[in-house]
């Protein structure tokens, strides 16, 4: 009778450490075309947004959050407590946006998404946002009957449905304890059509306008620092694998190291001035200053053009002058033959015969005011080109030309790939943006949390291997 209760003992605890495998187990998905793809589709929607402007149509202080942002492979989310009760989504955080949206039931799309979605009828707090109110104005393109109706078109990529919903937002304050907002306006998405939201269930727009999340709480400042090292890890264990995306007082950048550049207003189509402009004057290559032309990534005389920084874009986005005039350099510097087997979906690729190898070379971006250095591995990505008669490594620029991506008028975007491993400031009430060099992973989210000590959590892969020893050793004493 011991022996069967042994085995019946063994089979359950096997059965509960598979759970827990299939629970910590995170697949990574996307790749490099995928993240081409979404940031020209980005761009697609840039350049409608700024024609549609063209051609003329169109609560609760918070005083310190924390919310843990986490690195996909090809996106970074933040995880914020949506409902009463709420439960946890995950938003692609994005600059270059206002609108925050979730997956909401009922739910038809060109895909099913596995992850969760919102219900609106389990939330005490859900409430619709009424025509009247000044929220979905906003909008700007939303219809309405009873209810504020929006639709986002991100060109023939992605696109999303739904009506402007108040719900209840839950997030951490500095002291570790949780901290709820009613009334934030969000877009309850019942239809998403395309690959846009990757590993997300949603978009958190974090940029100057009313709707976004920044301004909704009645902050006007926040950071993060976007970690250059994907781990993999499991989205339970965020207080050790997280880097912390900080709203209100609990923004802050000081210290020897820290630069800033003003943020600057697009006074011909100030509708547009939700995105973060600001001005670059030259761009330099190791120590070669490109030959690009003055003007180049100013705001245009019509309103187009202009330079942003944009969380929501993976790669690095230069208008055509700017594009050649870095790769012509590259040629030169790093002496590698052109490859035009690109696996990765970017134009400028180069055979190398070393395997880990990332050039030093560094790009400078020179601000007004300011020097925005991005380090070698950040300019580049390493794929592996095998073939019949080759083996060796794929190099490539890891940015866009805007001529390729075949959009007009859109501005030069600083994207995520290139922000990694940077402490970033956003300031509105200065207008100002302010930068250093970190590194990312440094800032787990228990540095943060001062009613917490950072304590050492193993990772479910570490705790696997334990549990498993443990309930076969306890089995065999029955």
């Amino acid at each position: 009778m011991a022996h069967k209760n042994a085995i019946t003992l063994v089979v359950a605890n096997l059965t509960i450490c598979c759970f827990f495998s299939l629970l910590c187990s995170e697949e990574a998905r996307g790749g490099p075309h995928l993240e081409r793809n979404s940031a020209i589709a980005r761009l697609k929607r840039m350049e409608a947004s700024i024609k549609a402007v063209q051609s003329g149509r169109t609560e609760t202080q918070l005083g310190g959050a924390v919310a843990p942002l986490i690195r996909l492979p090809t996106t970074h989310v933040v995880n914020i407590g949506i409902g009463t009760p709420p439960r946890n989504f995950r938003g692609k955080v994005d600059t270059g946006s206002d609108l925050i949206w979730f997956q909401c039931d009922p739910f038809n799309g060109s895909r099913r998404y596995t992850l969760p979605m919102f219900y609106p009828e389990d939330s005490s707090t859900y409430r619709p946002v009424p025509c009247s109110s000044s929220l979905c104005s906003a909008l700007g393109n939303s219809t309405c009957a009873l209810d504020c109706q929006y639709s986002h078109i991100y060109s023939g990529s992605w696109s999303t449905q739904g009506e402007l919903s108040f719900e209840t937002f839950t997030m951490a304050d500095t002291s570790g304890a949780a901290h709820s907002f009613g009334g934030i306006a969000f877009g309850c998405s019942h239809i998403v059509q395309g690959d846009g939201l990757e590993e997300a269930n949603g978009v958190v727009g974090l940029g100057r306008g009313q709707l976004s999340l920044i301004s909704q709480i009645g902050e006007s400042k926040f950071s993060y620092c976007l970690s250059f090292e994907y781990n993999g890890s499991p989205f339970h264990d965020i207080d050790r694998f997280s880097t912390p995306l900080l709203l209100g007082s609990a923004a802050e950048l000081n210290g020897i190291g820290v630069q800033s550049t003003m943020v600057i207003n697009n006074t011909v189509l100030p509708k547009l001035n939700s995105y973060y402009y600001f001005s670059v004057e030259g761009i330099t290559l190791g120590n070669v200053s490109l030959n690009i032309p003055r003007g180049t990534f100013d705001i245009q005389s019509n309103g187009s053009g202009g330079f942003i920084i944009d969380s929501g874009t993976h790669y690095t986005v230069l208008p055509h002058a700017a594009f050649t005039a870095v790769a012509s350099v590259l040629d030169s510097v790093l002496g590698l033959p052109r490859s035009n087997d690109s696996k990765a979906g970017l134009s400028v690729c180069y055979s190398s015969p070393y395997y880990d190898y990332i050039p030093d070379v560094n790009m400078t971006f020179h601000m007004l005011g300011a020097d925005y250095i991005v380090e070698g591995k950040h300019n580049f990505v390493q794929y592996t080109e095998s073939g019949p008669t080759k083996i060796g490594n794929l190099l490539c620029l890891a940015m866009l030309d805007m001529d390729e991506a075949s959009v007009a008028g859109v501005p030069a975007v600083l994207g995520s790939f290139q922000q990694q491993d940077y402490h970033i400031l956003y300031d509105n009430a200065k207008q100002r943006l302010s930068f250093t060099p970190t590194r990312c992973r440094s800032l787990y989210m228990s540095s943060y949390l001062q009613s917490k000590a950072p304590i050492p959590i193993l990772g479910c892969h570490f705790l696997l291997p334990l549990l498993l020893l443990y309930f076969v050793a306890f089995s065999l004493t029955v």
